[in-house]
């Protein structure tokens, strides 16, 4: 039974990056939401027909009873790739499936959602019978541990020794630097570092281990060794985009904001397609160099066509008088609110 669990238990730990790493820094995220509150999608780079169709189907796949268990298991670790209304309801009603597979599987489908509506959806399955779809929903919600009231922390104590047991347990590499992540979040950090350094030790070409490293340290307050720790990293592994997204929250931490536009455009000229690198590039680089800001923003709404990332064109275009100011809003204008559009005028100098 122990092998289920740690397939469901990595496949956690491997989205776990996606989000943890975006909200190691306060500039992740006091900038990913524009001024319309909209947050910025952080997805996959595919064609809104092919999404729309393929999402549908998994949809449909996720609910419909006459499919196989790990057909609809499936279709549920599929939608963490594409969270709406329909995944919603797909992912909540394969939380209370009783297959302990299907069950399982929608912990992970509910990856993308935030914290407090995944502690209501998955908060039951920390006393769920079957143990693998308990670790599954302790390794989920643990490392937003720190944001957890006393009565949620409380909670989590018992699951989350058994967690610790569990990985403890395990040789495999991965799931020894999930123990590390999940001292981490549970605000063990001593005990996530020795385990750290153990794997740099063995593996410095991991760019996950080096991330989870300077993590940690920025935990602790020790910005200045997280920064030594990612320009560790970069001189090894030069080409990791992550790596240089890392670098940039730490140096806005360490007030060098002027390093950190530059850390952040090569994050996102290395990821290439990761429109909200892009949105963050422009973000850094505006009190910079105002064309590389107006650039990086129009590149993230060409990679996304998010309307938030639309928005944060026209912002900045009717902020500093660009010429294509009207285009913009007259396309904003489809699909936004006339009172969005009517505070952007506002802007006008």
């Amino acid at each position: 039974m122990a092998k289920p669990a740690v397939s469901a238990v990595l496949s956690l730990s491997l989205l776990a990056p996606l989000q943890v790493n975006a909200q190691s820094s306060e500039v992740a995220n006091a900038q990913a939401e524009s001024d319309t509150g909209l947050v910025v999608t952080r997805g996959f780079n595919v064609t809104e027909d092919t999404q729309s169709a393929q999402l549908q189907k998994w949809v449909y796949t996720a609910q419909d009873q006459r499919q196989s268990d790990e057909e609809r298991a499936e279709a549920l670790r599929q939608l963490a790739r594409y969270p709406n209304q329909n995944s919603l309801v797909a992912v909540v009603r394969g939380l209370r499936d009783s297959s302990a597979a299907v069950r399982e599987a929608a912990v992970i489908g509910a990856e993308p959602y935030q914290f407090e509506h995944r502690w209501r959806m998955i908060s039951p399955l920390l006393n769920d019978p079957v143990f693998q779809v308990k670790l599954a929903a302790t390794t989920s919600l643990i490392r937003d541990f720190g944001n957890m009231s006393p009565e949620q922390q409380a909670m989590m104590e018992n699951p989350t020794s058994a967690l610790i047991q569990h990985l403890s347990e395990q040789e495999d590499k991965g799931m020894q630097l999930l123990l590390a992540d999940v001292y981490r979040w549970h605000q063990e950090f001593g005990r996530a570092s020795r385990i750290y350094q153990r794997l740099l030790a063995d593996n410095q070409t991991d760019p996950q281990i080096w991330l989870s490293m300077a993590d940690n340290q920025r935990a602790l307050g020790l910005d200045s060794d997280a920064l030594v720790t990612l320009e560790q990293a970069i001189e090894r592994l030069p080409n990791e985009a992550n790596l240089h997204y890392s670098k940039a929250l730490t140096l806005v931490r360490l007030e060098q904001k002027n390093v950190a536009a530059k850390a952040m455009q090569r994050a996102a000229s290395l990821a290439k397609t990761n429109s909200y690198f892009w949105y963050l590039s422009g973000v850094l680089q505006e009190p910079v160099n105002l064309d590389a800001a107006i650039s990086a923003f129009e590149q993230a709404y060409l990679i996304s066509g998010a309307p938030e990332q639309l928005y944060a064109v026209c912002d900045i275009y009717i902020r500093n008088g660009h010429q294509k100011t009207d285009a913009c809003l007259q396309e904003l204008g489809k699909i936004a609110p006339e009172y969005v559009i009517n505070e952007l005028q506002s802007k006008r100098g």
